[in-house]
This record gives structure tokens, C-alpha cells and sequence, in this order.
């Protein structure tokens, strides 16, 4: 479903040059619920294939104008915190909402979980029509903009590849090891609480040090580690004890991730069309081939190929950035 949704946005990013914040958002927010919807009312074998190209429909929709809007007015000195502020809420609602979610799906059935969800996502849609404005951007020629993202398109590349395997990879794996809906609900949680502070306080240090490299080295070779050591996980308490280990450094690592690209480049509208759109190839590229490796349950090379783009993505920021000064 992820390989399709991320194949969907990479498809659509380029065909789109004039956003109109507040339509696509509201749209955004009917897009969602009409997903979860699907996957409520409709037969499985649909509703796994709608939701997957809604979702990727809404990158373009909901992502690109929320990135824009919400680092409008960042600056060096801002841009790790301000990305770990970009994350807090999801992180908040990570920590409550699994379990929530998972109590309702045994207590009364995924339909009235998704139909619940799909419920919640149209009140939103108030908010957006008050609070933002009818800005409507433009952006450059789609080639145009891949030129002036010369030096990140690699990295956006290797970041995009990474962004699912915590959230993705790891809960279907876990599925070997955890059963029932209130386990995965308790799972998820677990992740969610980790590393939320920790984020925030590294971040904001990183900002006044103004050394992304020096703590994007030492957390990726801990996050590489920590992939490799997975596959050795044989029962449910080690597998949790090395996830979380891996979760508190990913969540960490994620605002410095996004404030290294927000460093060098004017994060206009263009900006984040072409990001998201390099995104996408790393994430298509590496979901693809993990479901591959599934499917022939080879699960050690999953971990071995994550575990080396850890640890490939600093030197690569690092070269990166040296040739672009």
C-alpha cells in the first residue's frame, strides 16, 4: 500500500504548478476521510488500493501546502527546532491514539474504528476555512526547480528511503511477534512516547551549535547499529527493548534530517514540490524491493539494507554539502 501511495505522489508532483492553500486543504481533508471511508464500507481488496492512491493524491493536496505554510518564516537559527515543533503533534497524538484505536477495534470492530476516523477528519476542514488565507502560489517549471535543488536531490533520496522503515517495515514485522489489535495499539504507543523530549532539547542545541554533521554522524551510526542488531531479536521483549532503542534515535534524528535541507535552499513552494517528489523515489525504490524480501522471508536483508543506508546518509551529507559550498 505504501510502495503505491509513495508511486502515486512521485506521479502527480510534477503535473501540479499552482497550489491554492486553503481549497487544496479543505480538499485534503475530504481526501482523507473519503479513505477512510473506503476502508470501512468497502470489500478489503478495494479499499486497500483506494486508500493507497487517495493517500498519495494527498501529497500533493495536504503535505506540500502544510510543509510551505508551517516553515514560511524559519530560519538557520530556527529550522531544527521549528522542525521538531512540526513533529510534536503528531508525536502527542502517537502516544495516546494507538492504543485508543486498537481499544475500539476489539471492542467494536474496524468499521467503526475507520468510520470513526473518517468522522473526525471532516472537522478540521472549519478551522482551515477561517485560518488560512486564499493564497494561491505558482511555483517554476518543474525541470526548472529540479535544477536549483543540485546538491540534496541524493539526499532527499536517502531520507525518503529511511522515513517508512520505523513506521511501515517494523510494524508489519512486528507482526511475528505481537497478535491481537490491543498489543499493536500498546506497540505503537510505545514508540510514540519515545524519544519526544530528547528531540526537542537535541534540536534545540543543534540550532544554537549550528553542528548538524557532527550529530547527524553520531546518531546514524547508533541508528545503523541499532538496525543491524534487530534480526538477532528472537522473542517479543527483545524485539521491543531494540526498538525502542532505534525509535528514541530516529525520532531524534528526524528534525536534524529536514533542517539540513532547510540550511541551504529558500524553502519556497517549489522547494517542497521537488523534495517530496526525490522523497518519493527513495521511498518507492526501497518499499518495493523490501516487500521483495518479504515476501521470500528474507527478513536479515531488510535490516542489512536499511541498516547500510543509516549509515551511508552522513558521509553522504557530508560530501554533499562540501560540494556545495
Amino acid at each position: 500500500m505504501y510502495a503505491i501511495y509513495a508511486a502515486v505522489g512521485m506521479i502527480l508532483i510534477p503535473l501540479f504548478r499552482d497550489f491554492s492553500m486553503r481549497t487544496y486543504l479543505i480538499a485534503s481533508f475530504l481526501v482523507f476521510s473519503s479513505a477512510l471511508a473506503s476502508l470501512a464500507f468497502l470489500p478489503s481488496a478495494i479499499s486497500l488500493y483506494v486508500y493507497a492512491f487517495l493517500i498519495g493524491l494527498n501529497l500533493v493536496l495536504f503535505w506540500l501546502p502544510l510543509n510551505y505554510l508551517f516553515f514560511l518564516k524559519s530560519s538557520k537559527e530556527t529550522n531544527a527546532v521549528d522542525s521538531s515543533l512540526y513533529m510534536v503533534a503528531p508525536g502527542v497524538i502517537a502516544m495516546v491514539l494507538p492504543l485508543f484505536g486498537a481499544a475500539v477495534a476489539d471492542s467494536f470492530g474496524y468499521t467503526w474504528l475507520f468510520g470513526l476516523a473518517a468522522l473526525l477528519y471532516l472537522f478540521p476542514i472549519l478551522f482551515v476555512y477561517k485560518k488560512i488565507p486564499t493564497e494561491k502560489i505558482t511555483t517554476v517549471p518543474f525541470r526548472e526547480g529540479v535544477r536549483h535543488f543540485k546538491g540534496l536531490k541524493t539526499i532527499s533520496m536517502f531520507e525518503g528511503a529511511l522515513q517508512h522503515f520505523n513506521g511501515i517495515v517494523l510494524a508489519v514485522y512486528t507482526l511475528l511477534f505481537l497478535k491481537t489489535s490491543l498489543q499493536i495499539g500498546y506497540f505503537f504507543s510505545y514508540l510514540g512516547l519515545l524519544g519526544f523530549v530528547i528531540g526537542m532539547l537535541l534540536s534545540r542545541y543543534s540550532d544554537k551549535k549550528q553542528k548538524r554533521k557532527v550529530f547527524i554522524f553520531v546518531l546514524f551510526s547508533l541508528m545503523s547499529l541499532s538496525i543491524f542488531m534487530m534480526p538477532f531479536s528472537k522473542d517479543s521483549v527483545a524485539w521491543f527493548i531494540i526498538v525502542g532503542i532505534f525509535s528514541v534515535i530516529y525520532t531524534i534524528s528526524s528534525p536534524l534530517r529536514l533542517a539540513v535541507s532547510l540550511d541551504v535552499r529558500v524553502a519556497d513552494m517549489s522547494f517542497w514540490k521537488v523534495r517530496e517528489f526525490f522523497l518519493n523515489i527513495g521511498r518507492v525504490a526501497t518499499l518495493l524491493l523490501t516487500v521483495l524480501l518479504f515476501v521470500f522471508k528474507q527478513y536479515s536483508l531488510v535490516f542489512a539494507l536499511f541498516g547500510s543506508i543509516a549509515l551511508a546518509y552522513p558521509f553522504l551529507v557530508s560530501y554533499k554539502l562540501k560540494e556545495m559550498k
